[in-house]
């Protein structure tokens, strides 16, 4: 199929739900901050949204993350050829790209193209969502238990709604001294300001865990189509004492479900570096969803993907980086 299939567009077509990263929402945030976005659809049944960053002494790259996104009808042998397409559109306007495909059914659209592997492929926690009882019996033994001892809570109550609209809202005060305190990673601030300003209260749901009236934990998720994605957290001694978390997570997963929403994107699954974090979100009931590599298609990479057969394998030897937005683990 010839490369000019992938067109350039002002909007995404609704695909279902698609990852953050892959939603209007996310690049009008992202354009709001400075970054230039670029919009492409493959007719009408696969779109690709792509962020264009100027690299010091390099030029203009492309950066695709979590996509494109496709419709469940495209064939996986389609989607890879198109994927691959998209990529020297880019290329032609680009001094590089790089590149981080959300799996396919079969291999990696980019593992067999030539790119030069960069990064081993990470894993996201996704909560599917549907009807309680089908939620509950997901969730594992303990981390239900944990559930039931913060509804059998008499002073532990939870209440939501979108978030205000103040920068300096005391949650995003409070994750970011508990961010600064654990060492973690996540997008900064100004993110979360931007992408209620430019998408509305209602792209938002915060939910508060409150225990005699005082603020002990809460979790904000944004809200993307049909999916969600946790995005910031905070808890207290106390909050964690009562398992708060486990309350906020089940209250919201029953309040996005009865809208709609297909799933929520948790972050990052590292078994390694954060077990209790992981615990907590595959507890939940939240099954691993394994990425693409990070592949990156430049002057030069692909004589050095070639150089290492980096071209047959598919699957380079890097560490995987860790990303962020983390729950506070109990």
């Amino acid at each position: 199929m010839p490369a000019m299939d992938w067109q350039n567009v002002d909007t995404l077509p609704d695909l279902g739900p698609v990852a953050m990263q892959q939603h209007d929402a996310y690049g009008r945030t992202c354009r709001a901050l400075g970054t230039r976005v670029e919009r492409f659809t493959y007719g009408t049944r696969g779109s690709a949204q792509v962020l264009i960053r100027r690299w010091p002494l390099f030029g203009d790259f492309a950066l695709l993350a979590r996509g494109p996104s496709f419709d469940p009808d495209v064939p996986a042998s389609e989607a890879t050829a198109a994927t691959q397409d998209l990529v020297r559109v880019l290329r032609r306007t680009c001094r590089g790209a790089m590149v981080t495909c959300d799996p396919l059914d079969g291999p990696d659209p980019m593992a067999r193209a030539g790119a030069l592997p960069m990064v081993t492929p990470g894993s996201q926690a996704r909560l599917e969502l549907g009807q309680p009882d089908d939620m509950l019996a997901r969730q594992h033994g303990k981390w239900r238990n944990r559930l039931r001892r913060a509804e059998d809570e008499r002073w532990l109550k939870v209440e939501h709604a979108p978030l205000p609209a103040e920068a300096d809202h005391w949650l995003i005060l409070r994750e970011a001294a508990q961010a600064k305190q654990r060492n973690y990673r996540r997008l900064p601030p100004r993110f979360t300001s931007a992408w209620r300003t430019e998408n509305g209260a209602k792209s938002t749901r915060l939910f508060v865990a409150r225990y005699r009236k005082v603020e002990v934990a809460a979790m904000l998720f944004l809200l993307h189509g049909k999916g969600a994605s946790y995005h910031i957290g905070w808890s207290d001694p106390l909050g964690r004492q009562c398992h708060a978390h486990n309350l906020l997570l089940w209250e919201a997963s029953k309040w996005l479900a009865s809208r709609g929403y297909a799933w929520v994107d948790l972050g990052t699954l590292d078994t390694e570096t954060t077990p209790g974090l992981a615990r907590f979100k595959l507890g939940a009931g939240a099954r691993p969803l394994t990425l693409g590599t990070t592949y990156l298609d430049a002057p030069g990479a692909r004589s050095v993907a070639r150089l290492f057969g980096a071209g047959r394998r598919g699957n380079p030897d890097h560490m995987t980086d860790p990303s962020a937005g983390q729950i506070p683990a109990e």
